[in-house]
């Protein structure tokens, strides 16, 4: 976000703007507030407004006339309403206008800001691309300027999307001016690293192309939290709507969690991944799948191979131009000895790939040579970077335990998990730590109203998003003394770890069937979160309370 573009925020309601206000200048984002649409209209062409924040029902009318001059004035800056509305068809109103997303009444400042600063990220991405393309189409017939200008954008989102972590080490060397591999590294919510690299059909800008609409998207999905295989559905389904039919993405994704001690890896039409036990002996991980755009989106497999991240000490990643067509003394080489040439020399990446670039064979004389980039991981620093101790030196908090027991419509007091972080942070916990207690505390309540209490089922949310929002309102409506939820929270000094005890006056779940759900299913994401986020996590079917600690 620029620093001098602002959120406007236009809501009547004075208490509600401002703790929409003060949440976001919190974070470090300015914003505009009005009142009335009228106040709004006038406000906006005295400021650069990078996210629309509005109410839906205000004293001069009804914010939908609002959107659609917005769609047409401000194609490209998303617009986010806040309602405690879900009528079926006002939703579905909302979403056919351009709407981007709906905040629920009343706010949480801290999912809010989080919400809001996604969403401009993501909209500043779209900005560049949307620039570029028009810049284009206005000097195409100057190839050398288009060159030029599409490369700035490339090198730009590559930059905003990497991450530079300390144990991956990357080179790439380009056929050309523009790149036809990408290597992309993002850490997930629960701490998880992604690793993503792609090679796109040939060489140059149109390589380059096919592979943009898989940057934003794979930041975006890990930012989410989604599963690597749901983070491949994603990928799938944006080439397929973006890139033509002919044009195909060879690639591998890896994760490392260090809660499940675990290597998880997806080999889709790229070089074996090479990979060291901690003796130095090799394995390879070959392609069992098709490059990203060959299959059918629902026929893509997201089968993955895993490893105990313990026994490994080093990875190896590397695209086809490393290992393909080279010479040696007249000699084509096989893959087998180039496999072994990379493998003792992935000390000195740079000096390997120059070395792979001599051996370059030139078919009719020409300099065709294809991109390579080579991403060598040391797992044993990259293990300790995800640790991400926090030096800090206040005293830790001495043993307490709180109980806590919602009844009837006090199920609906959203804003109870924030609260609850509120109060561990006056004893000192770290805010990342908090951030994660939030995370697991706001899955379980959810968890326990919807399915447990409400007995909504898990699937219609994916299924039928507005069918699930008009059923949950129902249920809200309905709510009686005898629906409770039953929580403990309780902190021990000597072992550092925070318990969690939930029970609710539902039904209860089935956690064992959440093992046969694929990773490309969004329901049933949340417990595995949960269980991804927590030391240990546990739940008792003939009480029906669920059991959780997290480590400080």
């Amino acid at each position: 976000m620029s620093s001098g573009s602002s959120v406007l925020i236009l809501e009547d309601d004075i208490s509600t703007r401002l703790i929409v206000s003060k949440s976001l200048s919190a974070q470090g984002i300015q914003t505009v507030t009005a009142t009335t649409i009228s106040e709004a209209e006038n406000l906006i062409p005295e400021h650069d407004i990078s996210l629309f924040l509005l109410d839906v029902h205000l004293p001069d009318g009804d914010s939908t006339a609002l959107v659609r001059k917005l769609r047409v004035s401000h194609p490209l800056i998303p617009i986010l309403v806040m309602t405690g509305d879900y009528e079926q068809n006002r939703v579905a109103e909302f979403f056919d206008l351009g709407v981007r997303d709906f905040i629920n009444k009343p706010v949480h400042p801290i999912l809010l800001a989080s919400r809001v600063r996604s969403f401009i990220r993501n909209s500043i991405t779209e900005r560049a691309l949307f620039d570029a393309n028009e810049m284009y189409q206005r000097i195409a017939h100057e190839k050398e300027q288009e060159e030029e200008l599409a490369h700035y954008v490339y090198d730009h989102i590559l930059k905003v999307h990497t991450s530079k972590m300390d144990g991956l080490d990357t080179v790439i060397r380009s056929s050309g001016k523009f790149c036809g591999d990408m290597l992309l590294s993002a850490k997930a919510p629960n701490g998880n690293l992604i690793v993503l690299l792609a090679d796109a059909t040939g060489h140059g800008m149109a390589a380059a192309l096919t592979i943009y609409p898989m940057v934003s998207t794979f930041a975006a999905m890990v930012a989410k939290g989604l599963s690597l295989g749901a983070i491949l559905k994603e990928l799938s389904a944006k080439h397929s709507q973006c890139i033509p039919q002919n044009r195909f993405v060879a690639a591998i994704l890896l994760e490392l969690s260090l809660v499940d001690n675990t290597i998880r890896v997806w080999n889709g039409g790229m070089p074996a991944v090479l990979m060291f036990d901690n003796e130095g002996n090799l394995s390879k991980v070959t392609s069992k799948h098709v490059a990203i755009g060959i299959m059918p989106d629902d026929m893509v497999s997201t089968k993955m191979e895993v490893f105990e991240l313990d026994q490994v000490s080093k990875m190896a990643l590397f695209s086809d131009g490393l290992i393909e067509n080279k010479v040696m003394d007249g000699r084509t080489l096989a893959f087998n000895e180039v496999y072994d040439m990379i493998a003792t020399n992935l000390d000195d990446p740079k000096g390997l790939l120059d070395t792979m670039h001599g051996y370059e064979n030139f078919t009719d004389d020409l300099n065709d040579h294809d991109d390579m980039t080579l991403a060598v991981l040391d797992l044993h620093r990259l293990t300790e970077e995800l640790k991400q101790v926090e030096e800090d030196n206040k005293p830790l908090p001495g043993s307490f335990s709180f109980d806590f027991e919602l009844t009837g419509s006090a199920l609906n007091n959203e804003k109870f998990a924030y609260n609850l972080i509120e109060l561990l942070g006056t004893y000192g916990f770290h805010k990342d730590f908090c951030q994660k207690v939030f995370t697991v505390m706001t899955e379980l309540f959810v968890n326990a109203v919807d399915h447990g209490i409400f007995n909504i089922p898990s699937k219609l949310k994916e299924d039928d998003f507005i069918a699930y929002l008009s059923m949950r309102e129902e249920r809200q409506a309905t709510l009686s003394a005898t629906d409770k939820v039953k929580i403990t929270l309780a902190w021990d000094q000597a072992s550092h770890q925070l318990t969690i005890i939930l029970g609710d006056s539902g039904t209860g779940y089935a956690t064992d069937k959440l093992k046969d759900l694929g990773d490309e299913v969004a329901y049933g994401r949340g417990l595995k979160l949960i269980a991804s986020l927590c030391h240990s996590f546990t739940y008792d079917q003939i009480t029906n309370t669920t059991h959780v600690t997290l480590e400080y």
